[in-house]
């Protein structure tokens, strides 16, 4: 069956015929806060696919309490994923992300939901009392993208990116956001807390931006059992969830043009 896929869409999505002349976004916002239940972090992140929200408590060096909730989630099962985000609850704020992700399974998570979370966990133990990113990922028609994620308004990077792959700044030239990049980002800006972890929201973004080229509305309703190449990449394509899961309707958004 494999000899039958295509590497472009791997899924055999319907193409958006609204794809390149816009772009992708994805906001982040990190903001510090007490209430009577104690210190939290609260996250959101944003994008055309996808709207979470985790408001994260610590205290005496831990996380001691996770609320997540959910504005717009791609399958019908993704809701389901704020329980083994749990699994968070006790651990140091001092860890760094490198660290976090050999402490626990990112596969059994929902991944924007639990890569909001380590942001919101770094940022616990920071000083700052909030981070707020932008990414931009313009539509890839036949040559490279102007890709950047803002940090409270300041560029960190801006990236010149063909097909995953790194085409400027020249010192990052050839370098992928795909399978390795953990590995060079972790090297090139291990002396940089702030330029480490804008690299990896960058990627995040560019890896959802893909999706900007199918009509991912048109397949609501779809079983994820179908798409056999993903099982076991998440937690709504993890098992038994993943015979569970469909596509939501009416969950995409186009933010090309507005805020």
């Amino acid at each position: 069956m494999s000899e039958t896929i295509d590497p472009s869409n791997p899924l055999a999505y319907n193409i958006n015929p609204n794809y390149g002349d816009g772009a992708f976004y994805r906001r982040v916002r990190l903001q510090k806060g007490e209430d009577d239940k104690g210190l939290f972090v609260l996250g959101e992140l944003e994008d055309c696919n996808h709207g979470f929200i985790c408001k994260l408590y610590y205290a005496n060096g831990c996380v001691s309490a996770i609320e997540a909730t959910h504005k717009r989630i791609p399958m019908t099962t993704c809701a389901g994923a704020k329980e083994p985000l749990m699994a968070l609850i006790n651990c140091p704020i001092n860890l760094g992300i490198k660290e976090l992700l050999t402490r626990f399974d990112a596969r059994k998570q929902c991944t924007h939901w639990f890569d909001l979370a380590l942001l919101c966990l770094q940022q616990a133990n920071r000083d700052e009392a909030s981070r707020d990113y932008l990414v931009k990922v313009p539509d890839q028609k036949n040559s490279a993208v102007n890709a950047y994620v803002q940090c409270n308004g300041k560029t960190l990077h801006q990236w010149s990116i063909y097909d995953w792959e790194i085409q400027q700044p020249e010192n990052l030239k050839g370098h992928t956001l795909y399978r390795g990049f953990s590995s060079w980002a972790n090297s090139e800006f291990a002396e940089d807390e702030a330029l480490l972890e804008a690299a990896f929201v960058l990627q995040k973004g560019y890896f959802v931006s893909r999706a900007r080229r199918f009509d991912i509305e048109a397949e609501a309703g779809e079983e994820a059992s179908k798409h056999f190449m993903m099982l076991g990449a998440c937690y709504s394509y993890s098992e038994p969830v993943v015979f569970d899961a469909k596509r939501t309707d009416k969950s995409v958004r186009d933010f090309s043009d507005c805020p």
